[in-house]
């Protein structure tokens, strides 16, 4: 009689079985778009920062020139830069943005305007992704950082931001992450 009843409970599955089973494969699936989500973020953000990056020699060649930063968006042309992806376009001015100190013959600031309502209402408001800060440095040679946008209200979270703009946990000053450019 016992062994009739052992072999009973062993044939199918039980009540929590059945609903613990079901809800560790929901958990397995939540986080793996998890990381699906966040690998686009990533991409798309990479992306937006790359054709950032190309603005540089714009800047450089404007500064080797004339001596100094380009004063105005229209002194760079900046009207012919083409958006792509989730970069809608790019701001320019001289100085750096939030420093009003800043010498704005030496010193000039990008800032890359996003659209990024495709990955949800969390981001719906983000306007300003991060910001490209070019710095003369006394040999006249460029220092480049990629920083996250901490002045402006509704910006992009540094912790969105590739690892060449990310890295700005880790400098010394916490200025920004150094693209050298000679």
């Amino acid at each position: 009689m016992k062994e009739n009843q052992i072999r009973n409970r062993q044939s199918g599955l039980t009540t929590s079985e059945m609903v613990v089973y079901p809800l560790i494969v929901l958990v397995l699936v939540a986080v793996a778009f998890g990381f699906y989500h966040n690998a686009r973020i990533d991409e798309a953000v990479s992306a937006a920062v790359e054709l950032g990056l190309e603005q540089q020699a714009i800047v450089e060649e404007y500064f080797y020139t004339h001596g100094e930063m380009p004063q105005s968006e229209s002194d760079i042309n900046l009207s012919t830069f083409a958006p792509n992806g989730i970069l809608t376009g790019m701001e320019y001015r001289a100085g750096e943005l939030g420093v009003p100190a800043a010498d704005k013959f030496r010193t000039g600031t990008f800032r890359a305007l996003v659209d990024m309502t495709e990955f949800g209402g969390r981001f719906k408001d983000i306007e300003s992704g991060f910001l490209l800060i070019a710095r003369a440095q006394d040999d006249d040679t460029i220092k480049w950082d990629c920083v996250a946008d901490e002045v402006t209200v509704d910006a992009l979270k540094g912790r969105y931001l590739p690892e060449t703009c990310s890295r700005a946990k880790d400098d010394e000053e916490g200025d920004g992450a150094e693209l050298e450019v000679e």
